[in-house]
C-alpha cells in the first residue's frame, strides 16, 4: 500500500477552503495533516470544519516542518512567489492557486526552483480537466466543428471583494484572478499563443470605492488574436450576483 503524501492547506480563505473539503471528501494517495493561515479567525473555523489540529500562522514555519510533504498555496497572489521557492527549498511538493505570481520573471524563477529540487510544481488550471472542456478540446480537434476562428470564453464570480482586493497592484482584478482560467483555455483551445491583446474595464459594483481605489474595475472585456490567426473573446466580472459563471 503507497503511504499517502502529507499535505499543509497554506491560506483558509473561501478559495483554500474549497480544497480543505476536496481532501476531506478524500483524494486518492494524499491527506491533509495541517492548515496555515495569518488570521487566528480563518485558521480556527478552519480546523472546526476539517478536523485537522496541526495549525500555524506563518507559512516559513510549514518549511520546516519534516512531516509536511505539500503545499497547496492559496495565499494572495503578491506572496505565490515567495511561498513556492521556499517550499520548493525546502523539498516539498507544489499545488499553487492562480494566477501563478506577479511577474513572468516571478513565475521562471518558481519554475526553476522546482525543478532544481526536484519537486513537482502543479497550477490550479483545473479546466484542462474538467470533463466538459476536454470534451470540447475533443472535439476541436477532431474538426467536428470546423475550422476554429472565434473562441470566446467566460467567468463571472460572486465573491464580494475583500478590502485588499480592491488594490488591483495587489490583487490584479478579474483579468488576473478570475480570467487567468479563460486564457488559459484560449491558449489550449487555440493550439498557439497570444500575437495581440487589447482589455477595458470598469467599475460598476462597488462605487463607493472609486475614490479610495481609482484603478479598481470589476469587469472586464479582453480581445485576442492568436499567432496562428485564431481571434479571441474574454469576459470576465466579480460579485456578480446570480452565482458562479463558467462557458467556453
Amino acid at each position: 500500500m503507497l503511504e499517502k503524501v502529507r499535505v499543509c492547506l497554506i491560506g483558509c480563505g473561501r478559495a483554500g477552503m474549497i480544497h480543505a473539503r476536496s481532501y476531506m471528501g478524500g483524494i486518492r494517495g494524499a491527506v491533509l495533516t495541517a492548515l496555515c493561515d495569518p488570521f487566528t479567525e480563518n485558521l480556527n473555523a478552519a480546523s472546526e470544519e476539517t478536523g485537522v489540529m496541526k495549525l500555524c500562522s506563518d507559512w516559513q514555519d510549514v518549511m520546516k516542518d519534516p512531516e509536511i510533504d505539500a503545499v497547496i498555496v492559496v495565499t494572495p497572489t503578491q506572496f505565490h512567489h515567495d511561498v513556492v521557492i521556499a517550499a520548493a527549498e525546502a523539498g516539498k511538493h507544489v499545488f499553487c492557486e492562480k494566477p501563478m505570481a506577479s511577474t513572468e520573471a516571478e513565475c521562471d524563477e518558481m519554475i526553476e526552483a522546482c525543478r532544481k529540487a526536484g519537486v513537482k510544481l502543479q497550477l490550479g488550471f483545473m479546466r484542462r480537466f474538467d470533463k466538459s472542456f476536454k470534451r470540447g478540446k475533443e472535439l476541436l480537434e477532431a474538426g467536428t466543428v470546423g475550422d476554429v476562428t472565434l473562441i470566446k470564453s467566460n467567468t463571472y464570480g460572486p465573491s464580494e471583494p475583500k478590502e485588499w482586493m480592491y488594490d488591483v497592484r495587489k490583487n490584479y482584478g478579474p483579468i488576473g484572478e478570475v480570467n487567468s482560467h479563460d486564457f488559459d483555455t484560449l491558449r489550449w483551445y487555440a493550439g498557439s499563443e497570444v500575437k495581440m491583446i487589447h482589455a477595458a474595464g470598469h467599475n460598476f459594483r462597488s462605487p463607493e470605492k472609486a475614490e479610495q481605489y481609482p484603478e479598481y474595475y470589476d469587469t472586464c472585456t479582453v480581445m485576442l488574436e492568436f499567432e496562428n490567426g485564431v481571434l479571441g473573446m474574454i469576459t470576465g466580472a466579480q460579485y456578480v450576483r446570480y452565482g458562479y459563471d463558467s462557458r467556453a
